[in-house]
């Protein structure tokens, strides 16, 4: 991410989101730059964790300025709807594939 991307989070900022892990956030705070929202992270100190802590001691809070936050709850809105997570059945194999896979476990076909 690039310092003009990267904003300084402010006090009166408001949660906007609850990533699932510190992965997310970073990519969800890229979006919503790409959008001129202005949102950040505050710590990410349980990086080092991933692996060893349970799943919901990484979600991690994306910030952004309390004026962006109609906007940025918009796009956040849409990304949850995007249909990449559904699952899929291979147009060359017809094998049921979970959504984070983009290529067919059973075929090696590509996910149209």
């Amino acid at each position: 991410m690039t310092d003009n991307q990267r904003h300084r989070v402010g006090s009166d900022w408001v949660r906007a989101y609850s990533a699932a892990n510190p992965m997310e956030a970073e990519l969800l705070v890229g979006m919503l730059a790409q959008h001129g929202i202005r949102a950040g992270l505050r710590s990410q100190g349980l990086m080092g964790g991933i692996g060893e802590l349970p799943l919901d001691a990484l979600h991690t809070p994306v910030w952004v300025a309390p004026q962006d936050l109609n906007d940025a709850r918009t796009l956040l809105q849409a990304y949850e709807r995007k249909p990449e997570h559904a699952s899929w059945v291979c147009p060359a194999c017809g094998e049921h594939n979970e959504g984070n896979f983009e290529i067919c476990w059973h075929c090696g076909a590509e996910r149209e």
